[in-house]
């Protein structure tokens, strides 16, 4: 199988995943109409109330921390990686192969909550066009976007423990012992 690449995304205090649309339309076809022929798709998971929200204030983090809720999965269309990288955030490409592509693709597709034939329900959209999805799992201090994030790295091969990964920056060391730097 040929080489493929993933992404891992780290912006402030949060991480993302970034897989090629074409694997990630096999899993969720629904996402079509909002990644408008992007070579790639972005992924974040995080608390409902906060992530994405138009305020994010401390109380709200502070909030999404330590009162356990329900979370949202953010999707965002994105032409060109190389686009990406600013002051605020360092881009990671992976190796993989399809099969990775296909295993990740299923771990995110797991997350979304879909009503009766794979609908998705979106609950905010920001400017930039990154949409906001009803999601699986509970958000909480011990299970973080970070922690989320980590567990699609695990299953992409990379030597992680996605338990003890609260904090963007252990998740970037982890990606970092696997041998790879960030894309300048």
């Amino acid at each position: 199988m040929p080489n493929a690449q993933i992404h891992f995304f780290r912006d402030g205090i949060h991480t993302h995943l970034v897989l090629p649309t074409t694997v990630v339309l096999k899993n969720i076809p629904a996402l079509k109409e909002h990644l408008q022929d992007c070579p790639w798709v972005r992924f974040g998971w995080g608390d409902f109330k906060y992530y994405g929200a138009s305020q994010q204030t401390f109380i709200s983090a502070m909030r999404a921390l330590f009162l356990p809720s329900t979370a949202v999965i953010a999707v965002l269309g994105i032409n060109s990686i190389r686009d990406q990288i600013s002051a605020t955030n360092r881009i990671y490409s992976i190796d993989s192969n399809q099969t990775i592509e296909e295993a990740l693709a299923g771990f995110v597709a797991s997350y979304f909550k879909q009503r009766s034939q794979g609908q998705l329900t979106q609950v905010r959209e920001k400017p930039n066009g990154e949409v906001f999805f009803k999601a699986r799992g509970i958000y909480m201090l011990t299970n973080t976007c970070n922690n989320w994030t980590s567990r699609g790295l695990r299953i992409a091969g990379l030597r992680c423990l996605p338990l003890l990964n609260f904090f963007p920056g252990q998740v970037e060391k982890s990606v970092r012992r696997n041998g790879y730097l960030p894309l300048l």
